[in-house]
């Protein structure tokens, strides 16, 4: 499917190709003149909503003088470390708890518990743990992205049918390797969705933690524009965890496209 919308432009005139980039973005670009107009005319007071250009401005300045590259770079480390982190350890946990009953048999308790509770609850006790620097950060983004990867794994696993288990098995594939060669390919569209669901899981934690502990980063930068009666500078801090969840997302959809390319 996505790379069908990935071609879906080819042989089309270039007036095709911009009507149909219009109709998918209209409701924004209508959202942004709206924006603008109620600021400039001060439908809403200042502080709660600045123009829209107001904040576009002060977020080209922040990214022109390297503010905001070097804000967005701290969120982004903590993030992908942590994720990094959760997909290592999620992924074989999830596949394994499927396939052994010792594993299954230790792990899923914990992951029953553990997946419902709200990670956020947990920031003060990694702050009582790890401080409030980059390895408190990256490990409970490691902790909050491994849940879902681990149980999106482990489903995926689970749903691989016998059959093809058996059909393997009486090709001469030995059990070491069935799970490589059978388990793990027909497993991948739902360990992929799983780290698709902890993407976003891991800029929200890293954001809260830094709104909540500083440190720099994106979520530092706009609780310092809340504390310094600067809106236009809490906007743009949330323009920017935006763009880079849109741009991380697509990038993983092309890179589930092009993994998947079998399916």
């Amino acid at each position: 499917m996505d790379v069908i919308e990935n071609t879906r432009f080819a042989g089309q005139s270039v007036s095709d190709v911009a009507v149909s980039i219009g109709k998918s973005v209209y409701s924004l670009v209508l959202l942004m003149v709206l924006w603008e107009l109620v600021g400039q005319f001060e439908l809403i007071h200042y502080y709660f909503l600045p123009p829209l250009s107001d904040v576009l401005g002060l977020f080209y300045e922040l990214t022109v003088s390297g503010d905001m590259i070097h804000h967005t770079y701290l969120t982004l480390r903590r993030a992908l470390a942590g994720l990094l982190i959760a997909i290592v350890l999620g992924v074989p946990i999830g596949v394994l708890s499927a396939r052994s009953r010792l594993v299954g048999w230790f792990f899923n308790p914990i992951i029953a518990v553990g997946y419902p509770v709200p990670i956020i609850a947990l920031i003060p006790v990694f702050i009582l743990w790890f401080g409030i620097g980059d390895v408190s950060k990256i490990l409970l983004v490691a902790v909050g992205s491994f849940w879902p990867i681990a149980v999106n794994a482990r489903n995926s696993t689970q749903n691989v049918s016998e059959n093809l288990m058996w059909s393997a098995r009486m090709m001469g594939t030995s059990e070491r390797s069935l799970l490589w060669k059978v388990v793990v390919p027909i497993s991948a569209p739902g360990i992929i969705t799983g780290i698709q669901i902890a993407l976003p899981i891991s800029l929200i934690i890293t954001f809260i933690f830094e709104m909540v502990a500083g440190g720099g980063g994106l979520g530092a930068l706009e609780i310092r524009g809340v504390r310094e009666f600067n809106s236009p500078q809490v906007y743009a801090a949330i323009f920017a965890i935006m763009i880079i969840g849109l741009v991380l997302d697509r990038v993983l959809r092309v890179l589930r496209a092009r993994v998947l390319d079998w399916t």
